[in-house]
């Protein structure tokens, strides 16, 4: 659980650097070709269904009398659906969350849809198959300057794993004030495979992410089209990441952002507004994207504050980006291969705004298996979990959890074999018991070397894994715990909340929204290669410590102690390895910081960058010295 932040004094950076060579510097000083995708990959890949469940596998909205006809008005039914259980608006549900399946169809609706707590599932039967929309001219959605949401999300900072997949969201004509979703989640939650649509172009945004306080949530393979500004942001608390997103058709702004640490990757943007504003102090970090549509007149991106930039094209536009952070703007034209709006840091004290630019794997597509070859976990009894090796073992290829909560009082161990490619819990929670041997809960052991992926997704919590084998793991919309042995495959992480682990030397780390909370070293990376977009912490200790020839790359993250951090404390800490760092730190009382941001050895020698550890810090880009290659001489040399 994360406290009530105050107003966030926010660090901005002075100084502006481009960097624009078709080629880039990688680590140890050697030219090599980016590894950016082509073109055509970036936007929205959106999955139009219709997508195939088991019978049984969640409650479905027609069971309340939702008709998904496009016809009959299905509020009542669907808000039923969503009060049922949670009439407590103050109440903790945890431990109860609420999954709801929305089969093919078109349900009209007239006013807000709303829930209360915590760990809500909203899963439709592709984008394009299931639709929510909102009927033409519906009371209370006409006034642009008194918007309303046609679904919105609890608020707050315990808003834990609030989910809404596989979808579109349609507003109707004569609906000017309308919002598409009103979203917050924090720890983990995402909306994936969603396409949100104004049908008349009004409205006021498709993705509002302006309450308090939204995040850390993945925002992943969504289209937006029309309304005024696609997606908004505002406030500092607590980061959020958008991959494969597509916007086109806005009337203010693709992306507007205010003090809100955001990294998008794979954005396609096609307006003749610019794709992105980033004003009132906002960090964003944009990679891999296209920008284009645009008009003469404007610019593609126009920021006043922090902003890093990778692999961007445009077109249509008068430029690429009008950076405003100083009192003489500066206009940049064409491709930018990388461009920084701040001041890098880095130990030797003189640095080119040049990330670590790690080799980057696309998160692989879950198998999609024939429903003969899915198998449920039933247990005879709550608590009983003696069936569950014979099930993986039963020839299966999925295996599922149908939506619930389960038990296991002493923690129940299970191998997986390689005739298994996914375990989907379709957001269930396993509960143990401290009692219990090891807690309870459910653990999977993966020894496998098969070469296909074993993916394990939707499960709120009570899941640990332990790998040991090559067999790469992928592990989405979930909180598990992940622990691993020398040998262990590459791993793969989206939406992700976990506890303190390891990366093997040798193995690959590739995550997208990784939260990680606790003290104490939170990834100790010993020789891996550690490559993350948008990464948040919470607690004291070492958030990534890398080591033995390992490389780490963090781009964009929101690092918040919440407590007072001894002065020994390091944020992030590199050992004869290569590094570098884009984030945030959020800091609310006295002592409440890092003094030591980063700490780099090379040879014996070590130095460091510093803070004031009563005020929030900003790093706009850290660049490590790449492997020993210039450290200062002198023991503990230290920068401000």
């Amino acid at each position: 659980m994360v406290p009530s932040p105050r107003t966030i004094a926010l660090v901005l950076a002075g100084s502006i650097l481009l960097w624009c060579a078709p080629l880039h510097v990688t680590h140890a000083g050697a030219l090599s070709q980016s590894t950016s995708p082509a073109v055509s990959t970036y936007g929205a890949q959106l999955v139009a269904g219709p997508m195939a469940f088991p019978d049984g596998f969640m409650p479905s909205v027609k069971t309340y009398g939702a008709m998904g006809d496009g016809v009959t008005d299905d509020t009542g039914a669907i808000q039923r659906a969503l009060a049922d259980s949670r009439q407590d608006a103050s109440g903790d549900y945890y431990g109860r969350p609420k999954a709801l399946y929305f089969p093919p169809g078109t349900y009209l609706v007239s006013d807000t849809l709303r829930w209360n707590g915590c760990c809500v599932t909203l899963q439709g039967a592709g984008s394009a198959t299931t639709t929510i929309r909102l009927a033409p001219g519906s009371n209370g959605f006409g006034d642009s300057t008194n918007p309303k949401p046609l679904i919105v999300t609890p608020h707050g900072n315990t808003s834990f794993h609030q989910n809404i997949w596989d979808m579109g969201i349609s507003i109707g004509p004569n609906n000017a004030g309308a919002i598409g979703i009103n979203y917050g989640s924090n720890n983990s939650g995402s909306v994936h495979n969603v396409n949100i649509v104004s049908e008349d172009g009004k409205g006021t945004r498709g993705i509002d992410l302006t309450g308090q306080y939204a995040g850390p949530l993945l925002i992943k393979n969504v289209a937006i089209q029309g309304f005024d500004v696609g997606i908004d942001l505002k406030n500092a608390e607590y980061s959020e990441t958008f991959e494969d997103i597509t916007l086109s058709q806005q009337n203010v702004a693709g992306i507007r952002n205010a003090q809100q640490t955001i990294t998008v990757r794979g954005l396609l943007s096609n307006n003749a507004v610019p794709a992105i504003l980033n004003n009132g102090g906002g960090f964003v970090l944009l990679l891999d994207s296209n920008l284009n549509g645009g008009s003469a007149a404007r610019t593609a991106i126009e920021t006043s504050s922090t902003f890093y930039l990778r692999n961007i094209t445009s077109s249509g536009y008068s430029s690429t980006l009008l950076d405003k952070s100083s009192s003489t703007p500066v206009s940049v034209k064409g491709t930018i291969s990388e461009y920084l709006v701040g001041q890098p840091r880095s130990i030797s004290g003189s640095a080119t705004p040049a990330s670590l630019k790690l080799s980057v794997s696309e998160t692989p597509s879950s198998t999609n298996d024939p429903l003969p070859q899915w198998a449920a976990f039933k247990p005879a009894w709550y608590g009983d979990t003696s069936s569950l090796q014979t099930l993986l073992n039963g020839g299966a290829s999925t295996i599922y959890f149908p939506f619930g909560a389960y038990f296991s009082y002493a923690e129940a161990k299970a191998t997986v074999p390689d005739s298994v490619n996914r375990i989907v819990g379709f957001s269930s929670v396993i509960n143990g018991d401290p009692a219990g041997a090891n807690g309870g809960g459910i653990r999977l052991v993966v020894n496998s070397n098969a070469t296909a992926p074993l993916f394990i997704e939707q499960f709120g919590y009570g899941l640990k894994v332990e790998h040991h084998g090559s067999r790469p793991i992928v592990v989405k919309d979930a909180f598990v715990t992940y622990s691993s042995s020398p040998g262990a495959g590459n791993l793969y992480m989206d939406d992700v909340e976990v506890g303190s682990f390891v990366v093997q030397g040798g193995q690959n780390l590739w995550a997208r929204q990784l939260n990680v909370e606790g003290n104490g070293t939170k990834i100790a990376n010993q020789g891996g290669n550690v490559w993350v977009l948008g990464f948040k912490s919470e607690g004291t200790g070492i958030n990534v410590d890398t080591s033995q020839g390992g490389q780490s790359e963090i781009l964009g993250s929101l690092i918040y102690p919440a407590t007072a951090v001894s002065p020994t404390d390091i944020a992030f800490r590199s050992s004869n390895a290569n590094s570098s760092y884009l984030y945030s730190e959020s800091v609310y009382c006295a002592g409440c910081g890092y003094t030591v941001q980063v700490q780099e050895t090379c040879s014996g020698r070590t130095a460091q960058v510093t803070s004031n550890a009563s005020t929030s810090f900003r790093m706009p880009l850290f660049v490590g010295t790449g492997g020993c290659g210039n450290v200062a001489s002198n023991a503990a040399k230290k920068i401000r």
